[in-house]
């Protein structure tokens, strides 16, 4: 059996740091989390600008720490993120990486 720690294994510390805001973060709606990343996105590019690579990588793990709050106010809980992880690592993107980075150029030129 997996102890809390286990579940998420380094980005538990980020699910437990949001515990306190968990009732906010199940109140707002889609759209915050949309802009959130959007806006993190904003703030690692001014920083890779200025050659700050670890004030932007520290910008990447809070795009990680949207998507964690977006899980939460989805109602998942901290074990079924992770097995929802090894799912979709499994059966979407293992083996299908470059197919997945082809889709996304073709479809949308990015």
């Amino acid at each position: 059996m997996r102890t809390m720690v286990e579940e998420l294994g380094p980005f538990q510390d980020i699910w437990e740091a949001w515990n306190e805001a968990e009732d906010e973060i199940r109140h707002k709606p889609i759209s915050h989390f949309r802009e959130a990343v959007r806006l993190q996105f904003v703030e690692l590019e001014l920083h890779r600008s200025e050659g700050k690579h670890d004030k932007a990588a520290r910008e990447a793990i809070d795009i990680i720490s949207i998507a964690l709050n977006l899980l939460r106010r989805l109602n998942y809980q901290p074990g079924q993120v992770a097995e929802l992880a090894r799912a979709r690592a499994h059966d979407r993107m293992r083996g299908k990486a470059l197919d997945i980075l082809r889709k996304y150029q073709d479809l949308y030129d990015i």
